[in-house]
């Protein structure tokens, strides 16, 4: 991408900033956490990704997927505050803190991102309660949805990976969420840019715009795709409940797909501030072991309808 947008790059972005816009106001509820849901109603896309998209992998590809039942899905990824009302009422210990294993973070002597013991969910060198909480494994993202579903007497789960991609693409067929170019994510997505390397010079693969945030940005700071969904491009990576295979679309089902009944790793989706547009795809597949502090990963909640 040029340093300078010209005049017909943005006449695209403005183009995909106007169909991305949500089409209606979203039906959105708010439980006693405070946590924002967006109802997703049910239905039906296209899952993966075209052999003839840039960035495209062997693991994306398509076929139908039909979501047959509405759920609700966090407006936002948990922020740390949240996660901090969970510790402070259960005591719970991440897997960093009981492990006593290092954590992601970016150390302002060093200039630099780094994995160092000081680094926790409650220190990423940046951030405040409204930032979205990371540093977290599968296992406390899971324990936090157990802990939540007990709190609210309702059944709170990490989306499937699935029920993620059909709702950040909200009805899109794109590259991303707001259409196909870079250039679209404008004003939509925090990743990888010019105000990164400001701080990290190491990141020669950011993009040449500047989104605002250096690093993860509070969450809803940027505006939200068609059904109301913010950061689901960037910001920070995010856990979805499935067991990770490559070759899972060979037996995947139609209907409400969950992932493979067993496995090494789990999903994750959406990228983070740190990463390159590849990454941050509506389709992008990446996976890590449950009890690994994945680079600045976090996680949204579904809310299931009874």
């Amino acid at each position: 991408m040029s340093r300078t947008l010209t005049l017909l790059t943005l006449l695209v972005f403005f183009s995909s900033v106007s169909s991305a816009e949500p089409a209606a106001k979203p039906e959105v509820v708010t439980n006693t956490l405070g946590m924002k849901l967006v109802k997703i109603a049910a239905g039906e896309f296209t899952m993966g990704s075209p052999e003839s998209e840039e960035g495209h992998t062997d693991v994306e590809v398509q076929r139908k997927v039909r979501i047959t039942r509405p759920f609700y899905l966090g407006q936002h990824e948990v922020t740390v505050g949240q996660f901090r009302k969970f510790v402070t009422e259960t005591g719970y210990r991440t897997t960093l803190e009981r492990e006593e294993k290092p954590g992601f973070g970016f150390d302002a002597e060093l200039g630099a991102i780094e994995i160092l013991p000081k680094f926790t969910w409650k220190n990423t060198g940046f951030g405040t309660d409204e930032h979205p909480v990371v540093n977290l494994s599968w296992d406390d993202a899971q324990a936090f949805c157990k802990w939540l579903s007990e709190k609210e007497k309702q059944t709170y789960q990490l989306p499937t990976e699935a029920q993620w991609e059909y709702a950040c693409r909200a009805g899109t067929k794109t590259r991303y969420s707001t259409g196909e170019s870079e250039e679209s994510l404008l004003g939509f997505a925090n990743l990888s840019d010019a105000a990164f390397q400001a701080k990290y010079a190491n990141a020669t693969w950011s993009g040449e715009w500047n989104d605002g945030h250096a690093f993860s940005a509070p969450v809803g700071s940027l505006k939200p795709n068609a059904w109301g969904l913010y950061d689901m491009h960037g910001n920070a990576w995010e856990w979805c409940s499935d067991w990770y295979a490559s070759d899972y679309h060979k037996v995947s089902p139609v209907d409400d797909p969950a992932g493979p009944k067993t496995g090494e790793k789990h999903i994750v989706r959406g990228g983070a501030f740190t990463n390159r547009l590849r990454f941050v795809r509506s389709a992008d597949r990446n996976a890590n072991k449950p009890g690994y502090r994945y680079n600045f990963t976090g996680f949204r909640v579904v809310k299931v309808m009874e």
